[in-house]
């Protein structure tokens, strides 16, 4: 997660209705715990979103690519991973699809796609078909493991290890060379705010639209509301709760979010697939003008809409890195070397630096809108491969 991003989102989970408001309060200790004014901790707090903003615009000079090498992999040359996304057409998955393909063929293993259609049934039916086929691996992207489990749980007997993509473990869960998360590029909200409280010069009166469908979604919004309270007591914050089930609801929504809040300048709408609808509702609510829009987990649709100017900000994963990261973490599954923390790159985009990059799906997908790509040989090397 449409992504137009992302449905990093299990469809049919209960969606918890409730708005929350965070606001700032007129003082705050600085990082050293000294109490300042409201004033003085307001000025700390826009030089520190100025700084983070400036490091989250720049490209990547390295890459954190693991250090420890995965011995054995040359034993599975030929063996079939299913890479099974919760909505296959959703433009990142497209393009972690493509970049999944071209780690795995570098290990000399092949890839079968499979689309979740962000339905149990046919996300069972695909797991089911890779236990038929004795595939090497399952990737799941944005899907919770309880969502096909008794499905899984069959694929775990057969020693099929699972990679879950986008999500983060449930409580109490730990990785394992059965089943390991890869929770993702779960830190753009927080890259997100940095951007509002420094474009706003830490006055926005914002509105977040937190998608409700999932656990993983909704930890994301909830760790960066600490950000604006610390770093912006000047700062309104609104957290209206959506879901990707009802989409022809969204724009509604988006509409009547900005209605009852006549004072908001900034909305916030967490996955590039609500974007559109997003756009569609504020232009509805009469206040097109005067609202600054962004999103995250953002493709070319979004980034796109930075150039024409109806996007202010769009954060964007580097979905070639992350499919050489979940291709590194099943490897080390299917070698029993033990799974790791895989890291995902991300970079923000605004009208400052939208026009150092090609905005094109066969940029995105060469992963040259965040660095070089030169991780592709390092990761080959970690494999005995080069």
């Amino acid at each position: 997660m449409a992504l137009i991003r992302k449905r990093w989102l299990a469809s049919g989970t209960a969606v918890l209705a409730a708005s929350a408001t965070l606001a700032g309060c007129g003082s705050s200790g600085s990082s050293s715990g000294s109490t300042t004014s409201g004033k003085d901790s307001s000025a700390s707090g826009l030089a520190t979103a100025e700084a983070k903003v400036a490091a989250l615009q720049a490209v990547a000079k390295t890459y954190p690519v693991p250090t420890a090498s995965v011995p054995g992999v040359d034993k599975f040359k030929g063996r079939k991973v299913f890479y099974v996304p919760i909505v296959q057409q959703v433009p990142a998955f497209v393009a972690t699809a493509g970049s999944t393909k071209q780690a795995l063929s570098k290990a000399g293993l092949s890839q079968q796609v499979c689309d979740g259609k962000a339905q149990p049934t046919a996300i069972a039916s695909c797991v089911q078909q890779a236990i038929a086929a004795d595939a090497a691996g399952i990737i799941l992207d944005a899907i919770p493991y309880g969502m096909a489990q008794n499905a899984l749980d069959a694929a775990k007997a057969k020693g099929i290890p699972i990679v879950i993509a986008d999500q983060n473990p449930p409580a109490g869960v730990e990785n394992s060379n059965q089943v390991s998360y890869v929770p993702g590029a779960s830190s753009q909200p927080t890259a997100m705010a940095w951007w509002i409280i420094a474009d706003s010069k830490g006055k926005a009166n914002l509105i977040i639209a937190q998608n409700a469908d999932s656990p993983t979604a909704l930890k994301m919004v909830a760790d960066s509301l600490p950000i604006y309270k610390k770093y912006c007591p000047g700062c309104k914050v609104t957290v209206k709760q959506i879901t990707a089930s009802t989409p022809a609801l969204l724009a509604s929504k988006a509409s009547s979010n900005v209605l009852s809040n006549p004072s908001a300048d900034y909305y916030y709408t967490e996955f590039e697939d609500s974007l559109q609808p997003t756009l569609q509702g504020v232009q509805q609510s009469g206040r097109s003008s005067s609202i600054s829009v962004s999103t995250a987990a953002g493709s070319v649709n979004g980034l796109g809409l930075i150039k024409s100017g109806s996007v202010k900000a769009v954060v964007a994963a580097d979905q070639l890195y992350m499919g050489f990261g979940v291709t590194d973490e099943l490897l080390r599954m299917m070698t029993r070397s033990g799974p790791i923390d895989e890291a995902q790159p991300i970079r923000l985009f605004t009208k400052e630096n939208i026009g150092s990059i090609k905005v094109t799906a066969a940029a995105q997908a060469s992963g040259e809108w965040f660095g070089d790509g030169s991780f592709q040989a390092d990761f080959a090397k970690l494999w005995g491969i080069g």
